[in-house]
């Protein structure tokens, strides 16, 4: 039982009787963890797909034209802000090992964050970090640019991958993560990107600074929805309790109204007359 209340993610409170868990069978089980990570494994999915056809399908000169086309700088914003910024977090630079490091670290970082909070709220808060990330990054970039601090070359870098999406998604996952073995597996993979992600962080480089952005977006985001979860809890917990164990239902459900009826106490009858 403690182990549903662990996954417990908004109000939803997911049991299923032990006898039913054991007879599953591996497509049931598939199909329930397409179910459960829809979001993580979609990420996943189109990186690894956008990874395929930069290293197998395009030529050298076609890869680099995309990398400029999707790359979040201060030329693309102006024009095509939003390709950009959905595109960006698909496309990476690098061969093989670094692409395939990309996607395991993403894996670290969004299966537990899914898990603790929920496929949508994780799906906001990665999105948000890239987005904060890439405009706070590109922000100060411009405001240097306009002061003489740098050269016009800042307007049109590259400045792709998904690293604010997995550096975020780390962060959320060492402070708030579901177990202890998700987090030291996304704090051992954060110390080693490290010397990576905060490289030129002295000098304000585009790439550091979106880094530090994205992780303190997914440490205030996941913060408060720890906070809300706990308050959600308060209330939804002690009915369950009341109630007694049964197939997930939410605390609005109408299979939720019609078990809290039933285990109210009968209305005492009118005394005769």
């Amino acid at each position: 039982m403690t182990g549903d209340f662990e996954r417990l993610s908004g109000e939803f409170f997911p049991y299923r009787p032990y006898h039913s868990r054991a007879r599953t069978s591996l497509p049931s089980v598939m199909g329930g963890f397409l179910r459960r990570y829809p979001v993580p494994l979609l990420f996943l999915v189109l990186f690894a797909a956008s990874g395929f056809v930069q290293l197998y399908l395009l030529t050298e000169p076609a890869r680099q034209t995309l990398i400029a086309w999707c790359s979040t700088n201060l030329d693309n914003l102006s024009w095509n802000p939003i390709g950009t910024l959905v595109t960006s977090a698909f496309v990476a630079e690098g061969e093989h090992a670094a692409q395939a490091v990309q996607l395991v670290v993403m894996g670290l970082g969004l299966f537990p964050v899914a898990r603790r909070f929920g496929n949508l709220r994780a799906l906001l808060l990665v999105v948000t970090a890239h987005v904060a990330g890439t405009l706070v990054s590109e922000g100060l970039a411009a405001v240097r640019l306009e002061f003489g601090s740098l050269t016009a070359s800042v307007r049109d870098i590259s400045d792709v991958g998904p690293s604010y999406v997995l550096a975020a998604a780390l962060v959320a996952t060492i402070l708030f993560g579901p177990g202890k073995t998700a987090r030291v597996l996304a704090a051992a993979a954060l110390a080693v990107l490290s010397p990576y992600l905060f490289e030129g962080l002295t000098s304000l480089e585009v790439a550091a600074v979106g880094h530090v952005v994205a992780m303190a977006t997914g440490t205030a985001l996941g913060a408060l929805m720890t906070v809300r979860r706990r308050r959600r809890a308060r209330f939804v917990l002690p009915a369950l309790a009341k109630i007694g164990p049964g197939p997930a239902m939410s605390a609005t459900s109408p299979a939720y109204a019609r078990r809290s009826q039933a285990a109210q106490p009968p209305a005492a009858l009118p005394a005769a007359a």
